[in-house]
């Protein structure tokens, strides 16, 4: 079996290792002209790693990333919100190893393209059309270029070329909030291993701890979407002046030219994923705003689940079948909780906070266990043998 993937971040690069296991023949096609990732944290949730671990690169991950030590939420003036969470306690009291670990987006890229042989990917190839049906399909790219394999998936990312030729265009839905990220020296204070929420009145700031004594920060605030402003920087540090430290020296201590600002979108959850031997994972298939930090979890999840099901399935298009009707129940749920967790810190209500910081702080344990640990504890199992084994 040959398959093609276009997109190579986290969810096409772990689906080429994944195809690549079961003995498929994969090209992955990449429209940027080289491998790279912006300058943005990603946390690996338990789940996240043992997908990792299925695939054979867990532990390369884990040798440029950082475990999580605790966790907590703080209002803007630094007042808890949540009296904290240690991630050992966590271990020990639900059996779950390494409860998060932390990385730069950049350094899980490279560690997985690592187990992908470089001839394996073509960079500068933008897709511009995909046709499926049949024995095979074809991916057309605006180079001129052309390719014909056995299954295309589409790893494209929500604006994804891929599913817009299974489903049809359809815009992105705006959460309401816009967000900055960035990445800077670790303040004083802030030790290594913390992960932190600090909220305020329709604006959070997030606080995630890496490798090489770095900090991952993004900041949020209720806005109309596409917007811009001259200066960002100034604009965080005019927006969070009142915040106690160390938001404001996050922004201070972050080159103006390494802030990016994007809209909070994803899209209401949909069954199908495929037509014919044409399908889409991660991104692509369900998009979700960043609030649980599953996004990419959930891609690495995608490349196991999807190579089990084109290993067993009868055929590729009741494989990308077998494979969107596994993993939707998990991703619409995630997607869902997502979304009204990111709405719930957004509030603005003086009243309707002063309530919300409350609630957090007496519901958090239950809302640990049967919320985030519900998705941490999951293991997608295992791939199948090589076909030819």
């Amino acid at each position: 079996m040959r398959v093609i993937i276009i997109g190579s971040g986290i969810a096409g690069l772990s689906a080429a290792i994944a195809l690549r296991k079961i003995g498929a023949e994969v090209a992955v096609y990449e429209r940027a002209p080289e491998l790279r990732e912006v300058g943005a944290g990603i946390s690996l949730w338990a789940n996240a790693l043992r997908a990792l671990d299925h695939l054979g690169a867990g532990d390369s991950v884990r040798a440029v990333s950082l475990r999580m030590v605790r966790s907590e939420v703080r209002g803007r003036s630094g007042r808890k919100v949540q009296l904290g969470t240690r991630a050992d306690d966590l271990e020990r009291t639900f059996g779950v190893p390494e409860f998060v670990r932390m990385i730069h987006r950049a350094d899980l890229v490279s560690a997985l393209a690592a187990h992908v042989p470089p001839g394996a990917a073509r960079y500068g190839q933008e897709c511009v059309a995909v046709e499926g049906g049949g024995a095979g399909a074809k991916v057309r790219f605006a180079t001129g270029h052309s390719d014909e394999a056995d299954v295309v998936i589409g790893a494209d990312g929500i604006h994804s070329v891929v599913r817009t030729a299974i489903l049809g265009p359809e815009a992105p839905r705006f959460a309401g909030y816009t967000c900055w990220r960035g990445i800077c020296p670790r303040p004083e204070g802030v030790e290594p291993g913390y992960v932190g929420e600090w909220w305020g009145r329709g604006k959070r700031v997030g606080i995630t701890t890496l490798p090489g004594d770095r900090v991952y920060w993004w900041a949020t605030k209720n806005a109309p979407p596409n917007g811009h402003e001259a200066d960002e920087r100034a604009f965080l540090a005019s927006e969070f002046r009142d915040w106690a430290e160390p938001a404001p020296a996050l922004f201070a201590t972050t080159p103006p030219d390494r802030i990016f600002r994007n809209d909070i979108i994803d899209r209401p959850p949909v069954r199908v994923w495929s037509k014919g031997r044409v399908g889409v994972i991660g991104d692509a298939a369900h998009p979700t705003t960043p609030n649980f930090g599953q996004g990419g979890c959930m891609a690495l999840e995608d490349a196991v689940a999807l190579a089990r099901c084109l290993a067993t399935a009868p055929d590729p298009a009741r494989g990308l079948e077998a494979f969107a009707a596994e993993r939707y129940p998990r991703t619409t749920a995630i997607t869902r909780e997502s979304r009204r967790f990111g709405a719930l810190g957004q509030r603005e209500g003086r009243l309707l906070c002063w309530v919300r910081d409350l609630a957090v702080g007496a519901l958090a344990p239950l809302v640990a266990t049967k919320g985030f640990l519900k998705y941490a504890r999951f293991d997608v199992g295992p791939l199948p043998a090589p076909a030819t084994a």
